[in-house]
């Protein structure tokens, strides 16, 4: 596993990230979310030193503080989350910190649901927020640097009879999502189209995070999990004697989202995260991460999907 970024459920200092936990998400995700991905980034963010350049590009109020706060829901492996030891760690948590290093800042991880990300981004409870989808109605107050690809994806458990499946043929069948995620609103036409059809309807269950749809679909509750790709692929490959992979498709980019008001923040996260582009880190992070299909190394602002049907 790479390098803790978070010391328990209070989190202490260590590779410039404070990481403040809440005791109750401290916990392992899913099985084997710890695995071995990671393990090679161990020195990685270490070696990451100040950009005097993009340092001088930090607010003057940000860099008096020495740290600017990233909300995290850390429930998607290998995206974001919280090992077997009680550490956030993943590939997010660590391109930002390498990025916060180049700034000449830590960064504080904040642990919180996924529906709490925007609120609080818009009531600046925190200063960014990590790895969420860049949608058109998230726009409006919020500016997205892309660094992702992502898409969504089904998982269905190996019992299932079918192998393939599309959200158009999800009539009859049970489906977890996460809470206020672009998947909620996949459930509900799929099940308005079933409906409409007179085929049975769609019975969608809303989970606060994905692992808890994944493990509802291993235990039988449900039959499929519907989220964003590269957990649903991570968990697949992870554990094909639970899991298949039966729908996947690449919509959009993950973006790390900056309110619209903090536009000096947003650029210097920005030419932070191209520089590492730029330096290899974050070649080196996708490979070791297993995530190099999902590259975006331009790092363009708001160029998600045009309407959130996408």
């Amino acid at each position: 596993m790479g390098q803790p970024l978070c010391k328990g459920p209070v989190g202490q200092l260590t590779l410039g990230v404070v990481c403040a936990c809440v005791l109750a998400g401290c916990a392992n995700p899913a099985d084997g979310a710890e695995g071995g991905v990671g393990q090679d980034t161990q020195d990685l963010v270490e070696k990451v030193a100040r950009d005097p350049e993009i340092a001088a590009m930090v607010p003057q109020d940000i860099a008096k503080r020495g740290s600017f706060t990233a909300a995290v829901n850390p429930s998607s492996p290998p995206i974001k989350f919280v090992d077997g030891g009680g550490q956030i760690t993943g590939f997010t948590p660590e391109l930002v910190t390498a990025a916060g290093k180049m700034m000449g800042l830590d960064v504080v991880m904040q642990q919180t649901s996924f529906d709490a990300l925007i609120p609080g981004l818009e009531a600046r409870r925190f200063d960014v927020i990590l790895s969420i989808n860049d949608l058109a109605d998230r726009r409006e107050k919020t500016d997205f640097i892309d660094y992702l690809q992502t898409g969504t994806a089904i998982l269905g458990a190996t019992s299932l009879p079918q192998d393939k499946i599309t959200p158009e043929k999800l009539c009859g069948l049970s489906v977890g999502y996460v809470r206020g995620n672009v998947q909620q609103d996949l459930v509900g036409a799929a099940d308005k189209k079933c409906t409409k059809a007179g085929e049975e309807p769609v019975g969608g269950t809303a989970f606060q995070d994905i692992n808890a749809a994944i493990l509802a679909v291993q235990s039988g509750q449900i039959d499929t999990a519907w989220g964003d790709a590269p957990s649903i692929t991570y968990n697949v490959e992870r554990n094909p004697g639970h899991y298949k992979e039966m729908y996947r498709e690449i919509s959009g980019p993950y973006g790390i989202g900056v309110n619209k008001r903090d536009t000096a923040l947003r650029d210097a996260l920005r030419a932070a995260l191209r520089k590492c582009v730029e330096n290899g880190t974050y070649q080196k992070l996708l490979d070791d991460y297993g995530l190099t299909d999902y590259s975006l190394t331009d790092m363009p602002l708001n160029e998600g999907p045009a309407d959130d049907s996408a």
